[in-house]
């Protein structure tokens, strides 16, 4: 938005009242009245503002419109009535007609913010940044029509900034940020809509809805980015130069991270780990519990989250228990001495199994003589549950608890150790 030059189809009336209210120094004692007058309304306005704005808590949409619109819109109702009595000279007349149109126009942006702020809901702190963004557009606006008129607005608006190839002037930066602070917005509200949309679909695995997500979302701001950088006049070529050079230092810096992200799309597509999944890998057994782009957690048995880069799962080998199904093999042994009766010595160990009800029935359990040794004969017993989740230490207790005290019953003696 470059200062405006003068054009034969500018209204005359207007051009006289503007280079009449600018004539501040000739009429000092009008332009303080007309100072305080403005002033006094935008105060009224405000205070009246606050009295009302408590009965609004209940009503949002309502709220936001009030909260943009009401001090601007009365401030500007009470001057036009004001000016309507004509209270002034003709310097009074023409800085007020600026005064409301410059307070009009106001109104104008402030729309216009409204309405970004009801379609797309932005956060606390981008409604702060687009009611900011509203006023700068407005000084904008008022500094371009001056601009002709005094140098010092002119030079303001020309001054430029430049690092290499990239040049940017004051304008630019403005206009950069006006628009910059929109386009976050919407952007903002595209990645919560398209993460909602791709949630929603019933033909997507968890874990692609996790990877189409954070792709979206990556796409929704380099557009957005690329689109700040042209409303502020940056040459994408030159950017590019500079990018690339960055982009190799950053490159060399983080590779460890980036390895970590490309992993994660990799795992999150092929579906190897899912959450819910009990695996291995790296040293840590557990259940995976959540899973990022960049990371996954595991909760081991003793409680602990264990967080491990993705690009650990891509560069190890990963035992995962529950792959085809959730099923989980244990196995649980006891030693007892070798003039035992082997028989009833297997037929109790395998009851105290199948008595506990997280044993599945199929595969069913076993309970095998597994080795002869010096010291006794091994006994061991197979068996599968389906919620490794829940534990496996609490359930092997519980079938050595049951066996030993059935041993103790009949008679049969565990091996020293």
């Amino acid at each position: 938005m470059k200062p405006a030059t003068p054009d034969n189809a500018v209204d005359p009336q207007f051009e006289k009242a503007l280079d009449t209210a600018t004539s501040v120094s000739a009429h000092p004692l009008e332009a303080a009245a007309v100072l305080i007058l403005v002033a006094g309304a935008l105060l009224l306005a405000h205070y009246v503002k606050l009295r009302l704005r408590p009965r609004l808590s209940a009503r949002p949409r309502t709220r936001i419109v009030f909260d943009y619109l009401f001090t601007p819109l009365l401030a500007l109702l009470m001057l036009v009535t004001v000016s309507a009595f004509d209270p002034f000279g003709e310097f009074g007349r023409a800085a007020l007609s600026v005064v409301a149109l410059a307070m009009a126009l106001f109104v104008l942006f402030r729309l216009l913010g409204v309405l970004v702020e009801l379609l797309f809901r932005p956060t606390a702190l981008l409604k702060v940044l687009m009611r900011v963004a509203t006023v700068l557009a407005w000084a904008m606006s008022l500094l371009a029509l001056f601009g002709e008129r005094y140098a010092m607005i002119g030079k303001l608006f020309e001054a430029k900034l430049s690092v290499g190839q990239i040049s940017l002037s004051t304008e630019d930066a403005l206009s950069g940020l006006i628009a910059g602070v929109v386009i976050v917005i919407v952007s903002y509200w595209a990645t919560r809509t398209l993460d909602k949309t791709i949630q929603r679909s019933p033909h997507l695995a968890p874990n692609h809805v996790l990877a189409l997500s954070r792709i979206a979302g990556v796409l929704v701001w380099l557009v957005a980015l690329i689109l700040i950088f042209s409303a502020s006049g940056i040459n994408l070529a030159a950017l590019a130069a500079f990018g690339g050079a960055l982009g190799i230092g950053l490159g060399l810096g983080l590779q460890k991270l980036a390895a970590s992200y490309v992993s994660g799309l990799i795992v999150l597509f092929e579906q190897s780990v899912r959450v819910g999944d009990s695996v291995s890998v790296g040293g840590v057994l557990g259940r995976v519990t959540r899973m990022t782009v960049r990371y996954t957690m595991i909760r081991t048995r003793d409680g602990l989250e264990a967080i491990v880069p993705n690009d650990t799962l891509t560069g190890n080998t990963i035992l995962n228990q529950s792959w085809s199904d959730r099923n989980v093999r244990l196995t649980a042994s006891v030693v007892v001495k070798g003039a035992t009766d082997t028989v009833a010595a297997r037929t109790i160990f395998l009851r105290a199994v199948a008595g506990q009800s997280r044993v599945l029935r199929t595969p069913e359990p076993g309970v095998y003589v597994s080795a002869i040794t010096d010291k006794g004969i091994v006994l061991e017993a197979q068996l599968w549950i389906a919620d490794a989740e829940n534990g496996q230490h609490a359930l092997l207790s519980d079938i050595y608890d049951a066996t030993l005290a059935e041993y103790r019953v009949q008679g049969i003696e565990l091996a020293a150790p």
